[in-house]
């Protein structure tokens, strides 16, 4: 769905996901979307930015973690398992060139550890007929076992990020995106265990509606197009992997679901036999002060349908907490 494409390359010795995807709406709206905090926080996670080079990037994507932007104590809980970059290239598309943001996290294994730097850009080209081309790319400049396992494991995640982000640039483009973050407690099953157990209950086939059951709607990730449904809330999976999801929601908000199952343990021992689930939630609504046009640094300060506490209830009844 949305031709978003993700595969790995190694080129020259570097080992980097690349994606693609076509996006119906100029490169001023695409840049802020991917090169702003607001436009961040609108399809991947949380952030905290300073748009200039050598600025820091602050991403918040632990699901089990505060909300930074509740208060200075849940914000400085947050930064325990936030991801800090520095900046290294910020220039907005001009009529004659692309826009491009780079930025690199040199301690993404926590501080201290030695790991190579891991290196992020978007590049957003004018596709000379009102829309644009957005291409991230995410690693090394250097390969091996490392590299070439972290970075596999990032082109599922990556995928289904610009699918949300291509969903709302194609059909709610003016409208604000407000997200909500829950995570339930840790239990005692791996997290294929319990993927298996809550997919079991969520999923059900729908032959002809929103895609193609068992083909792959949903771009590099592999999306299926079935019906997912759990008490009030329902929608139409477009992405999925090993243990996680993307939905376009039907019900009970008009906006995009990611659920997904993590292992949870305070070693690695522990997480190995713990998993927990969680979402983010980004809901479409009316962005105060707009004015119909295309929006890019869409995430907006509005209280959700559903807030977190009642998010959590419906993670915790899918798995029988």
């Amino acid at each position: 769905m949305y031709d978003v494409t993700a595969e790995v390359r190694t080129d020259d010795g570097s080992t980097r996901v690349v994606c693609s995807v076509p996006l119906p709406v100029a490169p001023e709206v695409v840049w802020d979307a991917v090169a702003t905090a607001e436009g961040i926080a609108s399809w991947f996670v949380s952030c905290a930015m300073e748009p200039r080079v050598g600025g820091r990037i602050v991403q918040f994507a632990d699901p089990g973690a505060a909300d930074p932007t509740t208060g200075p104590e849940a914000a400085a809980e947050a930064m325990l398992t936030a991801t800090v970059g520095e900046i290294t290239e910020y220039s907005p598309p001009t009529a004659g060139a692309p826009g491009v943001f780079a930025y690199v996290e040199r301690d993404w294994m926590g501080e201290g550890v030695p790991v190579p730097p891991w290196e992020t850009s978007c590049e957003v080209v004018d596709d000379g007929e009102g829309g644009s081309v957005l291409t991230l790319r995410s690693g090394f400049g250097s390969g091996g076992e490392l590299a070439g396992q972290s970075v596999s494991g990032s082109v599922d995640g990556w995928a289904q990020a610009l699918t949300v982000l291509a969903h709302r640039l194609t059909h709610r483009p003016a409208d604000g995106v407000v997200t909500v973050d829950a995570a339930t407690d840790p239990v005692d099953e791996t997290v294929p265990e319990l993927w298996a157990r809550v997919t079991s209950q969520l999923i059900a086939p729908a032959a002809g509606v929103g895609g193609h059951p068992g083909g792959d709607a949903g771009g590099g990730a592999g999306g299926n197009g079935v019906v997912a449904r759990s008490g009030e809330v329902g929608g139409i999976v477009v992405t999925e992997s090993e243990a996680s999801r993307t939905l376009i929601l039907s019900a009970p908000v008009d906006g995009m679901l990611e659920l997904f199952a993590f292992p949870a343990g305070e070693t690695h021992e522990d997480a190995a036999g713990r998993a927990a689930l969680a979402l983010r939630v980004y809901e479409y609504v009316d962005a105060p002060g707009g004015d119909g046009r295309p929006l890019g640094a869409a995430a907006v300060d509005v209280t959700p349908t559903w807030e977190a506490p009642r998010w959590r209830a419906w993670l915790e009844g899918l798995i029988g907490a």
